[in-house]
C-alpha cells in the first residue's frame, strides 16, 4: 500500500546468450533497463563497449505491416465489434512459435501486395479523372481536341477569365483579324472556354489582341478525337481500372477468416518492438553485453532466479545517492482504481507518499455525494460490473471502470440518503398518473433542493476534514524526515488557528486562535536571514488565511452539483407529465433522464478529482516521478497464459 522500493542492477553476460536472457526477463515482466547515456559519455566506458545495434527497424516494419493489413481488412471486411473487445486467451508457448509469426506476417505482406495495388489504381482514376474533367468544357465542340491546324488557318484551344466581355473580345477580332473567328464553347464560375480559328496571315495582330483580354491557350493530353469521344474512351478506362480494384479488394476480403491470427502476430510484434527497444539500451563489444536498471526490492528473488540458467554476473544495490529511481505504485485493487486520478495529474515522486490510499475514500465520498441518485448509481454499477465481468479491460479503463462500479455504489448511498430516485420519480408519477399527491415513501436526511443548508454544511465539513488531513500528511512528512520543529510550527500552528476559531464560535472566546496567530508571526518567518524580514515574513503568513478559507468555500461545489443533478432531473419528470400521457412521458424520461446522467458523471468525476488536485494534494504532494516502465508483455488482443521457463 505505498510505493514500491526499488533496487538499481548491474548485469554482465554472454552475447551469445543475450536474445534468450532478454526473453526471460520478458516472461518474469519486472525489470526496467535505463538508457545507457552516461556510460557512454564515460570514456573509460567508451573505450571497452559500444551500444548495441538491434533489429529495432525491422520490428517496426514488421508492426506497421500487420497494422496495415488489419486496416485493410478492417475496411475492406468489416466485422461487428463493440467499444469493449474480449481477449483470447493463449499459452505463452503457442503466443511465442515463430512459425506462426513468420505464418502471419506472410500474409499481411500479400494483403498489403494487394493494398498497394488498389493505391496504385486509385492514383491512376484519379488521373483519369482529372483528364476526364479537363475534357468536359469542350463537349460542346465536334472538332478534335488534337487539331492545331490546316492548310491555311490555326486553330488554338484557351481559357480566359470569366469577367472578360466575349463579344466586346470577338468585335476587335472582326475589326484586326477580319479573317478570324472565336467560339464560346462553355462558361463556369472562373473561366470561359473558347476556340480561336485565324488564318496563318492574319495570326500575329489576332495573338497580339488575345494576349491583351488574358487569353491562355490550352494543350490536351492522352486526346481521342472530340472531347465526347475522349471522355468514352476515358469512361471506359475507368470502368477497367474499378473493376480491377474490385478483384483486388475481393482477394483482400477472402483473408478475412485470418484476422485472429493477425491480431495475435500484431501482439506478438509489439513484445519483439519491446525486447529490441530494450536491446537498444545494452552495451556491448561483440563478446559480453553490460546492461544497468531497476527492479522492485520485492521482485529480487525472481530476478536471481531468472539469471540462475545463464552465464552471467549481476549484483543489485539500493538507488544510489543523486539517482532518481522510477515510481511503482502498489495497492490493492479496491485502490488502484483511482491510479489514472493520480496519474493524470503526477506520479508521486519516488520516497514520497503515495497519495491513493489516503485519497480513494475522500474521492468515492465525494462523488457519491455530488451524483447522489438510487437509481444513477444502480445503473453506473450495473454497466461497469457487466463490462469488467464479460471482457476484463486492463491498464487505465479497467482502473477507471472499477472506479465507476464503486462509485455507483456511492451514488446509491447518496441517493438514499438524499430520496433521490431518478431525483423524484415516485411523486411525479403518483401524482401525476395515480391522483396520489405529496407521496413520501421515507423522510430522507438530507434535501438538496428545500433545505440545502444541511447539505452545504456537510459539504464544508467534508472539506475541513480533508483539509486538515492533508496537513496532517505534510506534518508526517515533515517528522519522518527530522523537520519536527518546521511540523509544529508550519502544520501545528495552523491547527491552533483552526482549533481557535471552531471553539470562537462555539464559546465565543476567541483567545486560542489569537494564541495561534501570534505562533505564526513569530515562526513563519524564521529562515529569512534579519530579524525584520522574520517579523514581515510572519505577518504576512496570516495572508494564507484567505487561501484557506478558499479551499474550503470550493468544497461548496458537492452541495451545488447535487442540487443541479437533483433539479435537472425533477425538471425532466415534471415535463414529461405534463402531458399526462404514459406515451410522452417515456421518451422524454428516457432521454432527459440519459442526458442528465451524461453530463452529472463527467461533471461529478473531473469536481471529485479536481478537490483532490487542488484542495488535498495542494497540502503535501510531492509529484515529479517517473513510471516504472518494466519489460514485460503489453497485448491488445490476447492474455497471454504464462509458462514455467
Amino acid at each position: 500500500m505505498s510505493i514500491v522500493k526499488m533496487k538499481r542492477f548491474r548485469l554482465i553476460g554472454l552475447e551469445t546468450e543475450q536474445e534468450a536472457l532478454l526473453q526471460k526477463l520478458l516472461h518474469i515482466g519486472c525489470v526496467e533497463i535505463s538508457q545507457p547515456a552516461e556510460k557512454l559519455a564515460d570514456p573509460e566506458w567508451g573505450a571497452l563497449l559500444r551500444r548495441d545495434n538491434s533489429a529495432l527497424q525491422d520490428a517496426r516494419e514488421h508492426a506497421n505491416n500487420v497494422k496495415t493489413a488489419l486496416a485493410a481488412l478492417d475496411k475492406y471486411a468489416p466485422v461487428k465489434s463493440g467499444l469493449f473487445q474480449k481477449r483470447k486467451p493463449i499459452s505463452e508457448g503457442e503466443f511465442l512459435s515463430h512459425a506462426a509469426l513468420e505464418s502471419a506476417l506472410k500474409t499481411a505482406s500479400q494483403i498489403n501486395g494487394h493494398v498497394a495495388e488498389i493505391g496504385h489504381l486509385y492514383g491512376q482514376e484519379n488521373r483519369l479523372a482529372a483528364l476526364r474533367a479537363s475534357f468536359s468544357p469542350w463537349v460542346s465542340l465536334e472538332l478534335s481536341l488534337a487539331t492545331t491546324s490546316t492548310a491555311h488557318t490555326s486553330i488554338s484551344f484557351g481559357v480566359c477569365p470569366s469577367d472578360m466581355d466575349v463579344p466586346k473580345l470577338q468585335q476587335a477580332l472582326a475589326q484586326t483579324a477580319p479573317s478570324s473567328e472565336l467560339f464560346l464553347a462553355h462558361t463556369d464560375r472562373d473561366q470561359h472556354y473558347l476556340l480561336f480559328v485565324c488564318h496563318q496571315s492574319e495570326l500575329d495582330a489576332a495573338t497580339d489582341i488575345l494576349k491583351h483580354n488574358a487569353f491562355n491557350r490550352v494543350t490536351f493530353q492522352d486526346v481521342h478525337g472530340t472531347a465526347v469521344e475522349s471522355i468514352a474512351v476515358l469512361d471506359q478506362k475507368l470502368q477497367d481500372l474499378t473493376a480491377q480494384r474490385k478483384i483486388h479488394i475481393e482477394v483482400i476480403q477472402r483473408y478475412q477468416d485470418q484476422r485472429e491470427e493477425l491480431r495475435i502476430c500484431a501482439d506478438r510484434v509489439a513484445q519483439s518492438l519491446a525486447k529490441e527497444a530494450a536491446k537498444e539500451n545494452l552495451l556491448t563489444n561483440g563478446t559480453i553485453f553490460f546492461a544497468e536498471g531497476w527492479l522492485p526490492a520485492e521482485a529480487e528473488e525472481t530476478f536471481a532466479q531468472a539469471l540462475s540458467s545463464f552465464t552471467c554476473a549481476c549484483e543489485t544495490s539500493d538507488p544510489p545517492e543523486g539517482e532518481t529511481p522510477p515510481t511503482l505504485l502498489k495497492n490493492s485493487k479496491l485502490v488502484s482504481s483511482v491510479n489514472g486520478i493520480t496519474e493524470m495529474y503526477s506520479l508521486p515522486a519516488y520516497g514520497s507518499v503515495d497519495p491513493n490510499p489516503l485519497m480513494f475514500p475522500f474521492y468515492v465520498i465525494f462523488f457519491g455525494m455530488m451524483f447522489a441518485d438510487i437509481a444513477y448509481g444502480l445503473i453506473l454499477f450495473l454497466l461497469s460490473h457487466i463490462i469488467i465481468k464479460k471482457y476484463a479491460p486492463r491498464g487505465g479503463l479497467g482502473d477507471l471502470l472499477k472506479l465507476a462500479r464503486v462509485c455507483g455504489v456511492a451514488a446509491m448511498l447518496g441517493g438514499a440518503l438524499s430520496g433521490s430516485f431518478f431525483s423524484d420519480l415516485i411523486s411525479v408519477i403518483a401524482e401525476s398518473f395515480f391522483g396520489v399527491p405529496d407521496l413520501v415513501l421515507y423522510v430522507p436526511i438530507l434535501n438538496p433542493v428545500e433545505n440545502p443548508l444541511p447539505v452545504l454544511y456537510l459539504s464544508l465539513t467534508l472539506g475541513i476534514i480533508q483539509i486538515l488531513f492533508g496537513m496532517g500528511i505534510k506534518a508526517y512528512l515533515l517528522i519522518r524526515e527530522g523537520h519536527i520543529l518546521d511540523a509544529i510550527f508550519d502544520v501545528g500552528s495552523w491547527w491552533v488557528v483552526f482549533a481557535g476559531l471552531g471553539v470562537g464560535v462555539l464559546t465565543q472566546n476567541f483567545a486560542v486562535c489569537f494564541i495561534g496567530l501570534a505562533m505564526l508571526v513569530l515562526t513563519q518567518g524564521r529562515k529569512r536571514p534579519t530579524w525584520v524580514g522574520k517579523m514581515v515574513g510572519g505577518i504576512s503568513s496570516l495572508y494564507n488565511i484567505t487561501s484557506y478559507l478558499g479551499d474550503l468555500l470550493s468544497y461548496s461545489r458537492l452541495m451545488a452539483l447535487m442540487l443541479a443533478s437533483s433539479v435537472i432531473g425533477s425538471l425532466v419528470n415534471i415535463l414529461g407529465a405534463l402531458a399526462g400521457n404514459i406515451l410522452i412521458f417515456i421518451p422524454i424520461f428516457l432521454v432527459g433522464h440519459l442526458f442528465n446522467m451524461g453530463i452529472n458523471v463527467i461533471g461529478t468525476y473531473v469536481h471529485a478529482a479536481r478537490l483532490q488536485y487542488l484542495e488535498f494534494f495542494g497540502k503535501f504532494y510531492q509529484g515529479g516521478g517517473v513510471p516504472f516502465r518494466p519489460l514485460t508483455y503489453n497485448t491488445h488482443y490476447v492474455d497471454i497464459i504464462k509458462e514455467e521457463q
